[in-house]
């Protein structure tokens, strides 16, 4: 299992000490604070890099080693798999290209990905379902299709979704569950959508707007695998399991779904902690209260 250190902030000192304490304290007592809640996550091989914002600064922190074996340290620039936090910047891009009139929440994927159009209940499935994992697909293709081995392939993607078959506990726009595969779906679409690599896409409409520089999705290579450019892949830290073993190379990401355009996105402490722009950890907890209060239902005219 992959040990993603988080780059998000470390809420932890915030949540540990009230506004008064907050006010007074100085950077040695944050550091305290913020290594309290670290090390007992620390493993042998491996590390993290905390942000604290506090009285309008930021201070940053680091544990560990980005690399063992080259005794490279953890530092602020170092660049992290954001995981699943590549989904919010995701559904922005969605929530984006609704606003401007590109795409709507309602049109069901297969408008964009033809090759669904062969199939059977995903053809009920829309963009809005797909964001707020209320599609009724499974976290992954294996928990539909459990004798399927090895990776997913994009033939492989499209044979098990046109297959797919809706029952009560997971119909489109009835149930909230959590989907990866409804997400690299959605990512897709985009592509489909706009003719346009998922990675240059999110680029010149999120990331390059935004000022984020040191934030980026892996291209895509030969064999469909993301791989970070070099520049990035220097920065990347090193996966490591439970025990200690590197998982992969550095910014060469393995999962179950393999092809272009299925990569996560890796970022680092500095960059989610702009001065100008709230940080990624705040605004997935703003998304998150957003969601709390918010279910995508299906009009009932779109049937």
């Amino acid at each position: 299992m992959r040990v993603m250190a988080a780059v998000t902030a470390a809420v932890l000192a915030a949540a540990s000490m009230s506004a008064a304490t907050a006010a007074r304290a100085d950077d040695a007592e944050v550091e305290r604070l913020v290594r309290q809640h670290v090390q007992p996550m620390l493993i042998a091989a491996g590390g993290m890099a905390v942000a604290v914002h506090i009285e309008g600064r930021t201070l940053f922190f680091n544990y560990g080693m980005a690399d063992v074996a080259r005794k490279e340290p953890i530092t602020s620039d170092s660049l992290f798999n954001l995981a699943s936090v590549t989904k919010v910047f995701l559904a922005t891009l969605l929530a984006q290209a609704v606003k401007q009139g590109e795409v709507a929440l309602e049109d069901p994927v297969a408008k964009y990905v033809t090759e669904l159009q062969q199939g059977g209940d995903i053809r009920n499935v829309t963009l809005g379902e797909l964001a707020s994992h209320t599609s009724g697909l499974t976290r992954t293709p294996q928990q539909y299709e459990p004798a399927h081995r090895g990776p997913y392939r994009l033939p492989d993607f499209i044979r098990y979704l046109n297959s797919w078959k809706a029952d009560d506990a997971h119909a489109p726009g009835k149930q909230e569950i959590y989907s990866n595969t409804g997400f690299f779906l959605l990512s897709l679409a985009l592509q489909r959508r706009f003719d346009t690599p998922i990675a240059k896409l999110m680029d010149a409409r999120v990331l390059t707007p935004l000022g984020m520089t040191s934030t980026v999705m892996p291209v895509p290579t030969a064999n469909g695998r993301g791989r970070l450019a070099g520049e990035f892949r220097r920065r990347a830290v090193q996966g490591y399991n439970f025990d200690a073993r590197p998982v992969g190379e550095p910014g060469n990401q393995q999962g179950p779904f393999n092809w272009p355009g299925t990569g996560q996105m890796y970022s680092s402490a500095r960059a989610t902690w702009r001065p100008s722009s709230p940080p990624i950890s705040a605004r997935c907890r703003t998304i998150a209260r957003c969601r709390r209060r918010w279910r995508w239902r299906r009009p009932a005219c779109s049937r």
